[in-house]
């Protein structure tokens, strides 16, 4: 009995942990693969003030029509990776726009990788 129960954890924790070590070896992207179209030339946080620090924002505005974008991940060059709106921008469903965190300037568009 007691083996069988050493056995089933022993399947469950490496189980889970080559799920782990599946996500581990994802990559992000570290280039853009083309630049994004009709931006602004600078988002805003979400209540419409100018961003003042170096860290993403979990949400940025773009005050020409409003539209809201979302961080999806951040990348080790201080920059954030944001959902869009289907078809906003040039991006397609399968990539994000790339943004500077610290001036929120729009930087093109990458693959969700």
């Amino acid at each position: 009995m007691r083996v069988r129960v050493l056995a089933g954890m022993l399947i469950l924790a490496t189980s889970g942990g080559c799920a782990t070590m599946n996500d581990a070896l994802k990559t992000t992207p570290e280039s853009v693969d083309r630049p994004a179209t009709g931006t602004p030339s600078t988002f805003v946080r979400e209540d419409g003030m100018p961003n003042l620090t170096t860290t993403c924002q979990t949400v940025l505005l773009d005050l020409s029509d409003k539209t809201t974008i979302k961080l999806v991940r951040v990348l080790r060059t201080k920059q954030g990776d944001y959902s869009v709106p289907a078809g906003k921008y040039g991006v397609a469903d399968d990539e994000l726009l790339r943004v500077d965190c610290a001036t929120a300037r729009p930087s093109g568009i990458a693959k969700k990788g």
